[in-house]
């Protein structure tokens, strides 16, 4: 006969089990943090990352079924990170759609600066593999999501529609499929823009570089094809 004791010990123990499984999953993805971030996807390898992160092999096959799992694992907590980034902003931004997006411009590079083992992960290494390739463009709807909430935002005046001189919203006529499109367009832009900022290929202050991306957003996110 089971106690009552001994029913609430096996619970605590599969918790405390559940527990150290993910610390240690936790610990792998880091790994894959620093080798995806620092030296590319293609020199991972299971020992390295087993290695990086001080653990076995085992641990490694009792989260992934082989390294293609992980570093899409890498990539997605990435890329999720970087979208909670954005949306987190904009509970936050001005009301207005210039300043909204110069304020997730800000909170974006902020992000990427905290981390620039992100910006090159999401960037860039996303399509370095065939099974990083086809996650990595199943992701881009997740990253751009928040692109979208900015473009559905109405022109310079304020977010509720009261625009400029004439009360126009210069958003009128954009669907589903323009949304789409520029959001699309807009993260090829910011890849290749913070790709070349991060390896400090861009002179010049900060201020200035955001400033050309949140106008670069600007123009693209105007682009209509009705």
């Amino acid at each position: 006969m089971v106690t009552g004791t001994s029913q609430g010990k096996r619970r605590w123990r599969g918790r405390e089990a559940a527990d150290r499984a993910a610390t240690r999953r936790a610990q792998l993805l880091e790994a894959g943090t620093e080798l995806m971030g620092t030296g590319g996807a293609a020199g991972l390898s299971m020992r390295g990352v087993c290695r990086q992160a001080g653990l076995t092999e085992r641990y490694f096959y009792e989260s992934f079924d082989n390294l293609d799992s992980f570093a899409v694992a890498v990539l997605e907590s990435v890329v999720f990170g970087a979208r909670d980034t954005l949306l987190a902003a904009l509970e936050t931004a001005p009301r207005t759609r210039a300043e909204l997006i110069r304020h997730a411009v800000r909170a974006f590079t902020d992000h990427v600066v905290a981390d620039p083992r992100r910006g090159r992960i999401m960037l860039g290494e996303s399509m370095t593999s065939p099974a990083l390739s086809r996650r990595g463009w199943e992701l881009v709807d997740e990253f751009t999501a928040p692109i979208g909430l900015v473009m559905t935002t109405s022109g310079p005046g304020d977010a509720d529609g009261a625009d400029g001189v004439d009360g126009t919203d210069e958003l009128g006529g954009m669907d589903d499929a323009d949304i789409r499109r520029n959001a699309l367009a807009v993260f090829g832009a910011l890849a290749a823009l913070y790709q070349r900022w991060i390896g400090d290929g861009f002179p010049g202050p900060r201020e200035r570089f955001e400033e050309h991306v949140a106008g670069i957003i600007e123009q693209i996110t105007a682009a209509r094809s009705r």
